[in-house]
């Protein structure tokens, strides 16, 4: 174990989501909080879901619509978002080019059936790796996502401020 991972030492695996859409990340975790490095290709559209800890997103190449509750916000290149802990919420690329996404998750998403198979931790020897319970990705079922990205018909278009 270590405070540091090099590169090569994180893989980069596909996820498959309930919906057959994919997408490539890469998952760090240290006791309280998790980082992503999420590739996501064009036409990538995740289902409402929500889970117990609270998302912060940096869009480091590309753009990407957001959608929590009833609104929509749309993302560029440098632009910083946050999802709150329970939000409904779910995300779609509408553009020609792959999202290169950050995220970060607190309290870790560690054990998320999703991440937990090559999620790397990183603690130092002296340390107790024990963890706190981590939150899950829950899907809600019951949210349609249609009316809402309706308000947003222009992909193109800022969205919400």
């Amino acid at each position: 174990m270590s405070l540091k991972a090099s590169a090569d030492r994180v893989p980069r695996r596909r996820v498959t989501l309930e919906a057959g859409t994919t997408f490539e990340t890469t998952f760090v975790s240290g006791r309280h909080v998790n980082l992503m490095v999420a590739v996501r290709p064009p036409g990538y559209h995740s289902r409402p879901h929500a889970h117990d800890a609270e998302q912060l997103n940096y869009v480091q190449d590309g753009e990407v619509w957001f959608f929590v509750r009833e609104r929509g916000y749309h993302l560029k290149q440098g632009d910083f978002f946050r999802v709150p802990i329970g939000a409904v919420h779910w995300m779609w690329n509408r553009s020609v080019r792959p999202l290169v996404l950050i995220e970060a998750h607190s309290p870790s998403m560690t054990d998320d059936p999703l991440f937990s198979s090559f999620a790397v931790r990183l603690f130092d020897t002296e340390e107790d790796t024990w963890l706190p319970e981590s939150p899950v990705n829950r899907m809600v079922d019951d949210v349609d996502p249609e009316p809402v990205e309706e308000k947003y018909p222009d992909p193109n278009a800022a969205g919400e401020p």
